[in-house]
């Protein structure tokens, strides 16, 4: 019974995913540069001018005009969307114009949906 109602819970948590768009911009900044976000949410990066491309901190990825074979910095109008599930803290950059410390950078807290109470990632 028990895992029935964590499966279940799971189940709701996913139906309930949100997408959050994050905007590398001509400035050299990410729009927003720091978010937080529920497991499960999906973040859409969009080039919105530029030479860039995300480059997570732990190499977990590296997109811009996807995520497979073509993660340099492209200045085409690229946007692709990945799914936060590991919990925690992820740093990132643009790889043409910052590094693991400094420049061009942003950071996403993907927090559990199911025991954070109150918690609302629009506001």
């Amino acid at each position: 019974m028990r895992a029935l109602a964590l499966a279940l819970a799971l189940l709701a948590a996913n139906a309930q995913a949100r997408t959050f768009v994050v905007t590398a911009n001509e400035d050299m900044t990410f729009t927003p540069a720091q978010l937080t976000i529920y497991q499960g949410d999906v973040i859409r990066f969009v080039n919105g001018g530029g030479l860039h491309n995300v480059h997570a901190d732990d190499n977990s990825f590296i997109c811009a005009l996807d995520c497979n074979l073509h993660g340099a910095p492209s200045s085409q109008p690229w946007q692709v969307s990945r799914t936060f599930n590991r919990l925690g803290d992820i740093g990132y950059y643009c790889e043409q114009h910052g590094d693991l410390t400094s420049g061009m950078r942003g950071s996403i807290t993907v927090i559990d949906r199911l025991f954070v109470d109150g918690f609302d990632p629009a506001g």
